[in-house]
C-alpha cells in the first residue's frame, strides 16, 4: 500500500493551536502565577522576572508543547499504514546477497520503510516528531538554570506525556487525569520551586486542583465529576486540618457555583471558577 504525501508546512509551535484556541494554555500559566504568588517572595528585579520566564516558557510552552506531540497525536493511523505498506525499491543489497536471503528481504524492507517515512510519516507528522525529539532537550536545558527541582519537575513533565500515550495506545485521547497533572501540579510547583522549598501541604493543593481540573474539563460523566469534587475536597479539608478557615471559606464559596454547573452538559465556565479557587488556596496556604 502507497500513500500520496500531503505536504505540512506549519511551524512546530501550531501543535498547541488546539490548546491556544480553546484557552487551556492559560492553566499553566495560571498555576505558575498562583505558585509564586504563594511564596510571597516574589520581587520584581531582573533575576526574579528572568526565571519567572524561562519557567513560564517551560510551564506554558515546551511541556504543553510535548504533550499536544506524544500523547495527543494518534500514532495508530501511520502505523497501521505502515503494516500495509508495499511501495519503495529495495536499497542497495550488501555484495554477493543472494536473492531470497535474510540480507535480500532486510533490504527490501528497509526500502519500504523508507519509502514510508518519506511518502508518508514525515509530511504528516514531522512536526510532531521535530518536537517529541526537541523539547525535551530544551526543556531540560531551560530547567538547569533554574535548579534542581525544576530540572525534576521537567523530567516530570517529560515522563508523564510518555505514561499517557502507553495509556492510550496511542490513540490521541490520553488520561485527563496526566493531563491535569501536567497543565497544574507540575507548572504550580515549579512556581513556588523558583521562590521557595516546596511544602507537603503546597503538594496537596497542586495535586488537588490537578485531579480537579481533570474532571472540570472531562467528557462530563461520574467519574470526572468525581474527581472535580474529590480534589477540592482535599484541598478544602487541608485548609480546614491546617486552621485556615478564611481560606476554606473563599474555597468552600467558589465550589459551590461550580456544583450548579455540574448539572449543566455545558459548564466551559466551570474551570475559570476552579482557577479562582486555586488562587485564593496558594495564597492560604502559602
Amino acid at each position: 500500500m502507497t500513500r500520496e504525501p500531503q505536504q505540512t508546512l506549519e511551524p512546530v509551535i501550531n501543535l498547541t493551536a488546539q490548546w491556544r484556541r480553546s484557552g487551556a494554555w492559560l492553566y499553566p500559566a495560571w498555576a505558575l502565577l498562583c505558585g509564586i504568588l504563594a511564596t510571597g517572595q516574589f520581587q520584581f528585579n531582573g533575576g526574579q522576572i528572568a526565571n519567572a520566564l524561562v519557567a513560564l516558557i517551560l510551564a506554558a510552552g515546551l511541556w504543553p508543547a510535548l504533550w499536544a506531540a506524544l500523547a495527543g497525536t494518534d500514532w495508530r493511523e501511520p502505523l497501521a499504514r505502515w503494516r500495509a505498506w508495499s511501495g519503495g525499491a529495495p536499497v542497495k543489497a550488501l555484495p554477493y546477497t543472494q536473492p531470497g536471503s535474510p540480507s535480500a528481504k532486510f533490504s527490501i524492507l528497509l526500502g519500504q520503510c523508507r519509502d514510508w517515512l518519506a511518502r508518508d510519516l514525515l509530511p504528516e507528522y514531522g512536526n510532531a516528531l521535530v518536537s517529541i525529539v526537541a523539547a525535551p532537550l530544551v526543556a531540560l536545558i531551560l530547567a538547569a538554570l533554574l535548579g534542581a527541582p525544576a530540572v525534576f519537575l521537567t523530567i516530570l513533565a517529560i515522563c508523564i506525556p510518555q505514561a499517557a500515550a502507553l495509556q492510550s495506545g496511542g490513540n490521541g485521547s490520553p488520561n485527563a487525569l496526566l493531563r491535569g497533572l501536567l497543565e497544574i501540579t507540575l507548572p504550580m510547583l515549579v512556581g513556588v520551586a523558583l521562590l521557595a522549598p516546596v511544602s507537603a501541604s503546597m503538594v496537596v493543593v497542586a495535586v488537588g486542583f490537578g485531579v480537579a481540573l481533570a474532571g472540570a474539563t472531562g467528557n462530563g460523566d461520574r467519574a470526572a465529576i468525581r474527581a472535580w469534587n474529590l480534589g477540592q475536597a482535599a484541598v478544602f479539608v487541608l485548609l480546614v486540618l491546617t486552621r485556615h478557615s478564611v481560606g476554606a471559606f473563599a474555597v468552600g464559596l467558589l465550589w459551590l457555583p461550580q456544583f450548579l454547573l455540574q448539572a449543566r452538559p455545558d459548564a466551559h465556565r466551570a474551570p475559570w471558577w476552579l482557577m479562582a479557587s486555586l488562587l485564593v488556596a496558594a495564597v492560604a496556604i502559602g
